[in-house]
């Protein structure tokens, strides 16, 4: 089988590749829609990964160009054949996106962000019952990865503190849920609801998160309820996944030093800390005054 990614960011593409790959489906990116449009008639995929935001407009738009126009009269019967052999497609939206429903070829969405497996098990979903059998890898039984094992590979060291610069926080959403699997305490620090920070992260009800609210958030309250999360649990982790959230309501400096206190925690207890922020808004000086303070994580 055959995916066509239409993304435009060259990291999020290769991951998206990266694991379509891995179950043996063949893969080309398209950055443009223009692109993406000559991809389907040439590269002829039986799934598409589309991200909503694209060069040349929004993805949204790309499957307004895509859909069948329906024509006066027109049966059933001369409807479906119009989208037979249509691909599977996934669409990549944020929680405040709407896919239209007129588009025959949607099979899934995924909200951003998300894991692993959550994408494969979208990807499930673009595969007709009677092409199962051309992908066994993607719906087989695998075998349960050791957490530990997976962190070491991943190179991360329960205890230390590390800096994602990313645009999406995705790697820190899957290197928290490895955490989680590996039985460490959760503790989440966002701006979303509670619900939504444990359904992204895929953590269930023990996390605990400490949600950031109001026109200027409360670092204050922050700091302290991650310290009383710190020296009540065994093993505590705590994920901030959207610092740049904070910079844009607290300031530069107040942030930061926010965030040497809490790293400073670790000289009473033991604990992880791992912080996600978009490296794109940030100078040089913030981007190396953040790394002077915890281990910049390589994404590859």
């Amino acid at each position: 089988m055959k995916a066509l990614v239409i993304e435009d960011r060259t990291a999020m593409s290769q991951m998206f590749c990266g694991i379509i790959e891995r179950l043996g489906v063949e893969t080309k990116v398209s950055p443009t829609l223009s692109g993406a449009l000559e991809d389907l008639e040439t590269f002829q995929p039986q799934m598409v990964i589309l991200d909503t935001s694209v060069e040349e407009g929004t993805g949204m738009s790309f499957l307004t160009m895509i859909t069948p126009e329906e024509e006066e009269k027109e049966s059933r019967k001369e409807r479906r054949k119009k989208i037979e052999g249509g691909p599977g497609i996934l669409v990549i939206r944020t929680v405040y996106e709407l896919v239209p429903a007129d588009c025959p070829f949607v099979k899934a969405t995924l909200v951003r962000p998300f894991t692993a497996e959550q994408l494969t098990e979208a990807i499930r979903q673009l595969v007709p019952k009677d092409r199962k059998k051309v992908v066994p890898k993607l719906f087989e039984e695998t075998e349960a990865v050791n957490p530990e094992v997976e962190l070491a590979r991943r190179g991360v060291t329960y205890g230390e503190s590390y800096i994602f610069f990313e645009e999406r926080p995705i790697v820190i959403q899957q290197t928290v849920q490895v955490f989680a699997n590996a039985g460490y305490d959760m503790m989440l620090v966002t701006s979303a609801r509670a619900k939504v920070a444990r359904e992204r992260f895929g953590l269930d009800k023990a996390a605990e998160v400490f949600t950031l609210s109001g026109y200027n958030f409360p670092l204050g309250k922050m700091i302290q309820a991650v310290d009383d999360f710190i020296m009540s649990n065994k093993a505590p982790l705590v994920s901030i996944g959207d610092l740049d959230n904070i910079i844009e309501h607290c300031g530069v400096d107040m942030t930061l030093r926010a965030v040497q206190q809490i790293v400073s925690m670790r000289k009473k207890k033991t604990f992880t800390l791992l912080i996600s922020v978009d490296g794109s808004l940030l100078t040089q000086n913030v981007r190396n005054l953040l790394t002077g303070m915890m281990t910049e994580y390589r994404i590859e």
